[in-house]
């Protein structure tokens, strides 16, 4: 179980001020609030990227942690398909997973293209396929529908439904829609 106890975060003004939660080991856990709320700071320090000012986090060591930025972060010089083999040893097998995961948000077809060609969806997809194909036992994704359609929305919630009974995703949204098994309003 990771725990957050008062943690506190500033920049010129407080992002996070005291906030406490207990994150179950599997599921679905939505971050909400109003822009500015500190959705993203928090998600920066759970991947280790931002020191709290104050409060700790426990329940993290030993847990590998998989991130999807908001704005994909995808290497504009290589392929959709290297951006995702790159996370991982090139073994052929590897391949053929990140390919499905490709095939699976519906991007097979821009495999040997570069993210400059890509729309805003296709990037965001691209990114989760990423995280998914890096693994691990927390996903922190940030905003992930948030440049979908219905039809993708519905790609993500079916890609974290599929390992939520074996990994814990935390996930910043403002979708509505975004079905969870619990929520942290911030």
């Amino acid at each position: 179980m990771i725990q957050l106890k008062d943690l506190s975060k500033s920049y010129d003004h407080p992002v996070l001020k005291s906030v406490s939660f207990s994150f179950p080991d599997q599921g679905i856990i939505a971050l909400k609030g109003p822009s500015g709320s500190g959705k993203t700071t928090l998600l920066r320090i759970l991947a280790g990227l931002e020191k709290p000012d104050g409060g700790s986090v426990s329940g993290l060591a030993g847990k590998k942690i998989s991130v999807a930025f908001q704005e994909g972060r995808l290497l504009p010089f290589m392929t959709l398909l290297d951006n995702l083999l790159l996370v991982r040893d090139k073994a052929e097998e590897d391949r053929e997973e990140a390919i499905k995961l490709l095939r699976f948000f519906r991007l097979e077809h821009a495999a040997d293209q570069k993210p400059g060609t890509l729309s805003g969806g296709e990037k965001c997809r691209a990114a989760l396929a990423r995280s998914l194909y890096y693994g691990g036992d927390v996903f922190l994704w940030d905003e992930p529908t948030r440049e979908l359609d219905a039809d993708n929305r519905t790609l993500v919630r079916e890609a974290m439904d599929r390992l939520k009974s074996k990994a814990l995703f935390i996930v910043s949204t403002h979708d509505p829609d975004l079905e969870t098994d619990g929520e942290l309003t911030l």
